[in-house]
């Protein structure tokens, strides 16, 4: 057994039945793209992330604990990103978010075996709109913090327009905003204003808050 701790994500496309077919069709392509996009943004210190796709808009997911909320949300802008759609017609994802122990790590994500998978899969259950998201781990504090962080995080990425979620990738890298401005070929007062708008600083600095917590020995185990 592994005693390695491990971050989960299971998720699944709300209201996927009213994608177009060509859309609902190309899907497992999608976030094949999206998943393999990560780890170049994430660098994890050495698991690499691996995943599985079923049910044409379900999916699973495992990566280091200190890369579970950038693949959260790589992957909540990027469905927004590779659809584009007024917000009330965007494509998006439930994910539940777990940390713990893994017992083994199958090449096929849906093989492997371990409590982390179970916690995951039940926490996905148990989210009802407008929450998309929730965090679980052994330690119940952890949990309650981080989700109240989560929910609020959530908010303000609904609110979030194609073109702003199209930015995420670079902000994540740490590109500064010339740099941006560079990429997407656009003007750096413009993209000042909409980083500004984004209310990035709050969602930058609560990751960042995780990520330490994610460094720290013992912080996602009971107390």
């Amino acid at each position: 057994m592994d005693n390695s701790l491990y971050a989960v994500l299971t998720g699944d496309i709300v209201k996927s039945s009213r994608m177009s077919p060509a859309d609902l069709k190309r899907l497992p392509e999608a976030l094949t793209t999206i998943f393999q996009s990560i780890d170049p943004i994430c660098k994890p210190a050495g698991f690499a992330t691996r995943f599985s796709i079923f049910r044409g808009d379900s999916f699973q997911l495992i990566c280091e604990p200190a890369c579970a909320l950038k693949a959260w949300l790589i992957i909540r802008t990027g469905l927004r990103s590779t659809y584009p759609a007024p917000l009330s017609r965007s494509v998006d994802a439930r994910i539940g978010i777990a940390v713990g122990k893994v017992n083994h790590v199958a090449g096929n994500i849906t093989e492997s075996s371990g409590e982390v998978f179970n916690l995951s899969g039940r926490l996905l259950e148990t989210l009802k709109a407008p929450r998309l998201t929730g965090f679980v781990s052994e330690n119940r504090e952890i949990n309650r913090n981080l989700n109240a962080g989560l929910m609020l995080a959530e908010d303000i990425l609904r609110r979030w327009t194609t073109s702003q979620c199209r930015i995420v990738p670079l902000l994540l890298q740490s590109l500064n905003q010339s740099e941006i401005a560079k990429v997407t070929k656009t003007r750096q007062p413009t993209v000042t204003a909409k980083i500004n708008a984004m209310g990035w600083n709050a969602v930058e600095h609560w990751m960042d808050y995780y990520v330490a917590l994610s460094n720290e020995s013992g912080s996602f185990t009971n107390p």
